[in-house]
């Protein structure tokens, strides 16, 4: 070591009286458990689902659920018109807690199925709100696909069956889109794009209709 490294006694007091005026203010100084959290949240690892395409980017889909930017308002162009999201809303709150369910989560299924459309029809040909298949629509006693009420109460009857089979939202959220036999061959959320994604779409509606 050479003499001119080692500092001089007037640039270590400097130093002293710096580090003194920090504490002074303890706003200033961040702790090092501060910066790993920082830092881990800023670099944590998504987790990671099999998947059959190597288009799919991953999505963490472990609860609880994400949280999302962008918010979910409904408006009038959401519907066919006539019927108002206001009711629709008030439909949905008045049959998911008389069946018991989170009335957050058939929100965000509505939303994802039909964004709140009465008279939606998919190109399968799932009908109305909650997206009914005809065989489905007509084992849960729905007379009118399309009318809001008889609709997401089928919905939520065969929703609420899928949480009892399954006992994680998840999975009986990825059973509602791919069939219960699908999640049962799997062990769990089937490797569909299509699935993953519907999955991810609901956990973050959820999360928003949430807050």
């Amino acid at each position: 070591m050479r003499l001119s490294d080692i500092p001089s006694v007037s640039s270590v007091l400097n130093r002293m009286e710096s580090l003194s005026k920090l504490s002074e203010n303890p706003k200033s100084l961040v702790s090092f458990p501060d910066v790993l959290e920082r830092e881990w949240n800023r670099a944590k690892p998504q987790d990671n689902l099999p998947v059959n395409t190597q288009s799919l980017k991953a999505e963490g889909i472990s609860l609880p659920f994400p949280k999302e930017a962008d918010s979910l308002q409904a408006s009038p162009n959401q519907t066919d018109g006539k019927t108002k999201p206001a009711d629709i809303f008030g439909t949905i709150e008045s049959i998911a807690k008389s069946q018991g369910m989170d009335p957050n989560l058939v929100k965000a299924m509505v939303k994802a199925e039909s964004n709140f459309k009465p008279k939606a029809v998919s190109p399968k040909g799932a009908m109305g709100l909650m997206q009914l298949m005809p065989e489905t629509a007509e084992s849960l006693g729905v007379s009118d696909p399309f009318d809001p009420e008889d609709n997401i109460g089928g919905g939520v009857k065969f929703l609420k069956g899928l949480m009892k089979e399954f006992k994680d939202p998840e999975k009986a959220i990825a059973a509602y889109n791919a069939g219960p036999g699908a999640v049962k061959r799997y062990k769990g959320i089937p490797p569909y794009e299509e699935t993953q994604k519907y999955v991810n779409k609901v956990k973050r509606y959820y999360k928003d209709f949430s807050s």
